[in-house]
């Protein structure tokens, strides 16, 4: 996962000349102009640093249909405030998760290579990052009323939203399918969390 999350951050480095007249592409550049200048190089202290991620974060993300994926049967059998607590778990530990690995980034440039649909009002936004070798991203995005949001990013065939839904269902499968276990858990790994800075 770490690997994933290391790859998906170079996107938000890329220049000015990879941008395409796309609304799907013009999403994903917006999300990443708005961390680059509000979040990377603003003038604010760590935990406003944090605050505003997480503002982005939150707006970029089709949270509930992220979270309905990754629980699977198990959000069927939740009741509306298990579903509603474990979402606002979940988007913490997650956003903490993604905003540690900022520092770790340096610039990278992309290529995209085009829009393709999906089912149901869903786009698949092909790009790829010039590393060495070069690394295949795809970007899902949701449509409604005229605006995107993320539902899940793929990283040389790694799904991101598939990644957590296996390592949600194994730890529910161990805790009787309790997903106020689950949410539990995943409150104590962000209560605990330990940024990098801070095990250098």
């Amino acid at each position: 996962m770490k690997k994933v999350f290391a790859v998906i951050m170079g996107l938000l480095f890329w220049p000015m000349m990879a941008r395409a007249e796309n609304p799907a592409i013009d999403f994903v550049n917006r999300l990443a102009d708005n961390i680059i200048n509000d979040v990377l190089t603003a003038d604010v202290p760590q935990d406003e640093k944090l605050t505003r991620f997480r503002a982005e974060f939150t707006e970029a993300l089709d949270l509930k249909n992220i979270g309905q994926f990754v629980l699977g049967i198990y959000w069927r059998k939740a009741t509306p405030t298990e579903k509603d607590e474990f979402l606002k778990a979940f988007m913490d530990f997650t956003t903490k998760t993604w905003a540690d690995r900022f520092d770790s980034y340096q610039g990278q440039k992309i290529v995209f290579s085009g829009v393709r649909n999906a089912e149901r009002n869903q786009f698949y936004v092909d790009s790829t990052i010039q590393n060495n070798p070069p690394v295949e991203v795809i970007w899902r995005l949701k449509q409604k009323d005229n605006s995107y949001r993320i539902i899940d990013i793929i990283v040389e065939g790694v799904s991101m939203a598939m990644s957590y839904r296996n390592e949600y269902s194994a730890f529910l499968q161990t805790h009787g399918g309790s997903v106020k276990a689950l949410t539990e858990e995943l409150k104590n790994k962000s209560a605990n969390f330990v940024w990098s800075e801070e095990q250098k």
